[in-house]
């Protein structure tokens, strides 16, 4: 099969790349949804396989806008959707919206496997995060089957690595600006991130957090302390990791 995938996280982009590249398919890939747009006008796929949240076009609206183009050369594309926060409301509002599953992040070798096999159409359930009381920092064995092997699971982490470096620059942004929705986006990536690698603690302190921001708009920097702590340990254990 020949594949679009769109992601405007580059570590969840190269992991579904390299993924589908594995269960021996091509793929093009696109860092936001008017690239993506623009790929799926001029080249036929097979597949499209759209983050949910992406900045300059979103992937419903990616799918909107080249259902409605008759010279689009992917137009009939089945779609799937890919987003690190899903739920009833969301898969129902994707399904309406054409796509044919919703891949929940992060997404595993086996998932992407069934995903790409399907041609009913239907929306299937994907597992989410179930919590426990105190995870693990890093979780090797998630990681490598989500990963599908060690080599990925070393290659992705240094490149989570090098972004929870520059987290708290980002988180002190938004703070001082009282940026909400901005705060929302960067947790939102930082889930699919942190899931894709393996994780679990530092994943369910930025779902906490995510799900903090959507009942009040205001916060202070004590709402961030957890997450700051979590990254720092976080970091700490990727550093001596093998």
């Amino acid at each position: 099969m020949y594949l679009l995938i769109a992601d405007d996280n580059p570590l969840s982009l190269h992991f579904l790349a390299d993924a589908v590249g594995e269960l021996g398919h091509r793929c093009d890939t696109a860092a936001d949804g008017a690239t993506a747009l623009a790929l799926a006008r001029r080249h036929r796929y097979d597949r499209l396989l759209l983050d949910v949240h992406m900045p300059v076009l979103d992937g419903p609206g990616v799918l909107q806008h080249l259902r409605k183009d008759a010279a689009a050369a992917s137009r009939d594309a089945v779609a799937l959707a890919t987003s690190a926060d899903v739920d009833t409301a969301l898969r129902q509002r994707l399904s309406a919206a054409g796509f044919a599953d919703v891949l929940a992040k992060p997404v595993d070798l086996a998932g992407l496997r069934r995903a790409l096999g399907a041609a009913d159409g239907s929306v299937a359930a994907e597992p989410g995060l179930h919590e426990t009381d105190i995870a693990p920092l890093l979780d090797d064995a998630a990681a490598c089957r989500s990963l599908g092997s060690a080599d990925t699971v070393a290659a992705l982490r240094a490149l989570f690595r090098r972004e929870l470096d520059s987290l708290a620059d980002e988180l002190a942004i938004c703070l001082a600006a009282q940026d909400n929705e901005g705060l929302r986006e960067r947790l939102h990536k930082l889930c699919a991130s942190a899931g894709f690698c393996g994780a679990p603690r530092l994943e369910q302190a930025a779902r906490r957090l995510r799900s903090r921001l959507v009942a009040t708009a205001a916060f202070a920097a004590g709402d961030l302390a957890e997450l700051h702590d979590v990254t720092a340990a976080t970091r700490q254990a990727l550093g001596t990791a093998t």
